[in-house]
């Protein structure tokens, strides 16, 4: 199921770590991004906290050291490895693109930066795992590039226990941005007309042809059809209402807005468009589904 790697390819140094994911990021991610977003993703990657879906849940769901975490579309291990410094029982699983021409790839490089064998290769389509062994499931910035949402959430289910959850954060397309290849694009293009502005603009389709637009509509749509043992949570959202409830907006715009929407009569319709502004214009979706303990009667 997990598959080791010799103990001489590992652990890896950082620097070495870099010096891999420039290499990974140039055959990988060709004509897609430039040479300047490369390095930058590169560096991102290695300067942001990888714990950030563990601390964006902790209000919501307690993660245990005895916790067990699935990582799924762990790409190079960032979270996983996180996980693992702090004592948690944490694995991941990505697809192993080897077969599809690539030399160097995510799962190789994860599987280097620890001495366990914790790295998987599998899709979530058909993860290769036992039921109900994980309490948390995180998938960041993944479900958008497999190929069948619906199944990767019913697998998801099959293998998370009772009282446990899932994490999901993913790129909102109802904004005027594609984050894969850092260019200005209109909400919800066409894939035909994708495929021909990416040209224009001397890029890849490759990568847009394996993307599946993600909107926090479509996500509730995708998590209601997981039934009723399962609470939704939109995090974007819940954080806002904290916010609003504690007059702790910094900013001197969102400020006002937040006081106009305690007005009475035209505040709670004000929240509502609020809301609904938010979830169709921020940057990214991100939310956590619980499933409760025990199965609804």
């Amino acid at each position: 199921m997990i598959n080791p790697v010799t103990t001489a390819e590992r652990p890896i140094s950082e620097s070495a770590l870099r010096t891999l994911l420039l290499q990974y990021r140039k055959e990988n991610w060709n004509g897609i991004q430039t040479e300047a977003d490369q390095r930058r993703v590169v560096d991102d990657l290695l300067r942001s906290d990888p714990r950030l879906p563990l601390r964006h849940i902790e209000p919501y769901f307690f993660v245990s050291p005895q916790s067990r975490i699935l990582d799924l579309g762990s790409g190079i291990g960032s979270f996983v490895v996180a996980c693992r410094e702090q004592g948690m029982k944490a694995f991941g699983v990505e697809p192993d693109r080897i077969g599809m021409g690539a030399k160097i790839t995510s799962l190789g490089i994860a599987r280097r930066r620890l001495s366990e064998p914790v790295f998987a290769s599998g899709v979530g389509e058909a993860l290769p795992f036992a039921d109900a062994v994980f309490d948390l499931v995180v998938m960041n910035q993944v479900i958008e590039h497999v190929a069948d949402q619906a199944l990767v959430l019913k697998e998801t289910v099959r293998v998370l226990k009772r009282g446990g959850a899932v994490y999901v954060a993913c790129p909102n397309y109802m904004r005027f941005y594609e984050p894969h290849y850092k260019i200005f694009w209109a909400p919800l293009l066409p894939k035909a007309l994708g495929r021909f502005y990416l040209r224009l603009r001397r890029r890849s389709p490759a990568l847009l042809n394996q993307l599946t637009y993600t909107t926090n509509r479509r996500l509730r749509s995708l998590f209601a059809a997981l039934g009723p043992d399962f609470k939704v949570l939109d995090l974007h959202r819940e954080d806002f209402l904290t916010k609003r409830s504690a007059s702790s907006f910094t900013g001197a715009s969102t400020r006002l807005v937040a006081r106009l929407t305690h007005l009475p009569l035209l505040g709670p319709v004000l929240l509502r468009m609020v809301l609904w502004y938010a979830s169709i214009s921020e940057g990214g979706c991100e939310m956590l589904i619980v499933r409760t303990p025990k199965a609804a009667v």
